[in-house]
Parts: C-alpha cells; sequence; structure tokens
C-alpha cells in the first residue's frame, strides 16, 4: 500500500514539475510515438548520457540539459548550462550533444552511449554526412572528442526517454552559469528519473 502511495505521489509529483516547466516557456509539441520506450540500462562498463536543450523565446536564449547514468540507473552526474540562441533547433541539439560528450569527458568517462531526440543530429553523427549542414563543424567537434574515448556511441531516443535531460534544459532558464551536481539531481529534477527507469 506503501509503494503505491509513494508510486503516486511521484508520479503528481513529476506531472506537476513538467507543467510548471513547460508554463515557462512554451517549447514545440513533441510529435506523437507510437510506441513507448523505457530506459535501457547500459552494459555495466558504460555509462548512459542523454542530452536536450530548450528554447526560451522570451528571453531569446536557450538551455542545455545533460545528465548521466550508470547501469543501475544511479545518477553519476548532470549539468544545466544557459546559452544564446542558435539558428536553428537542430544546431542547439548538436550544442547539446557536444557539451554531452565533453562532461563525460570532464568527469572521467570514457565508456558512454549518447542519447538524444534529434534525430538529424544523431543521424550526422553516425552517418558522417555533416559536411553540407550550418552546424557541421559542431558535428565535426563531436566526433573529434569521442575519438579519445574507449567506447562510444549515439543513439536517437523519442521524447519520453529524454525527461530528465529536458527538465534540466528548461531549468537553465533559471542559471546564471552552468551548473553541475555529481551524483545528485536537484531537488525539482529528481522525482523525474523514476520516468526513465522501468
Amino acid at each position: 500500500m506503501l509503494g503505491k502511495w509513494l508510486a503516486s505521489i511521484i508520479t503528481t509529483a513529476g506531472r506537476l514539475l513538467q507543467d510548471f516547466l513547460a508554463a515557462q516557456d512554451p517549447a514545440p509539441a513533441a510529435p506523437p510515438h507510437t510506441f513507448q520506450q523505457q530506459w535501457q540500462p547500459p552494459d555495466s562498463q558504460n555509462y548512459k548520457a542523454n542530452f536536450d536543450a530548450a528554447v526560451f523565446k522570451a528571453t531569446n536564449s536557450a538551455g542545455i540539459g545533460v545528465i548521466i547514468k550508470d547501469c543501475d540507473g544511479e545518477v553519476f552526474g548532470a549539468l544545466s548550462l544557459p546559452i544564446p540562441l542558435s539558428q536553428s533547433v537542430d544546431e542547439l541539439e548538436a550544442l547539446a550533444c557536444r557539451r554531452a560528450v565533453r562532461f563525460a569527458w570532464e568527469i572521467g568517462l570514457s565508456r558512454v552511449t549518447f542519447k538524444g531526440d534529434s534525430a538529424t543530429v544523431i543521424q550526422a553523427i553516425t552517418r558522417s554526412d555533416s559536411d553540407f549542414l550550418p552546424f557541421g563543424n559542431i558535428i565535426d567537434d563531436i566526433r573529434h572528442l569521442v575519438s579519445a574515448f574507449q567506447f562510444s556511441d549515439f543513439c536517437h531516443v523519442n521524447c519520453g526517454c529524454n525527461i530528465v535531460a529536458d527538465a534540466l534544459a528548461k531549468r537553465a532558464k533559471l542559471c546564471e552559469g552552468m551548473q553541475v551536481w555529481l551524483e545528485c539531481l536537484p531537488e525539482d529534477i529528481s522525482p523525474l528519473v523514476f520516468f526513465d527507469v522501468p
């Protein structure tokens, strides 16, 4: 009984937080998905880094969010970073991916799967077709950075699997500079982790 009550509180808190963040600056609606994805743990020696970007039209700015988890779904590190608005959402997502790669390296990781909800960015990295993209230089930076890793992979996920990274990106609206959390999350984001873990 206590477990159901706690799960209900977590679900309600997560929903209310998402409603609050969405009301701060409406983001483009996510396309409907036809199937439900759930968080899948990386291999025991690997980590998983989710990244996302958010646009704040009212202030003509943007935010980046990154969360890194281990194979047990435990938070290893997270960041929230305000940035200037870019030319396109795809460019913002590419910047978020590059920041995720740098962050993983900065905290000592070298075996990471990077996941984001921009199919354009993931395809540009994995298919090596960034030459004609306006943000091709960012994609090149990402490839150069991961060349130092022992293992790296890039995967596209739907928005439902990127809830925490999205919330961290939106939280950047409240930050004056980059905020980093190691082995923890801010209290307003923590309940959302339960949505990512099966």
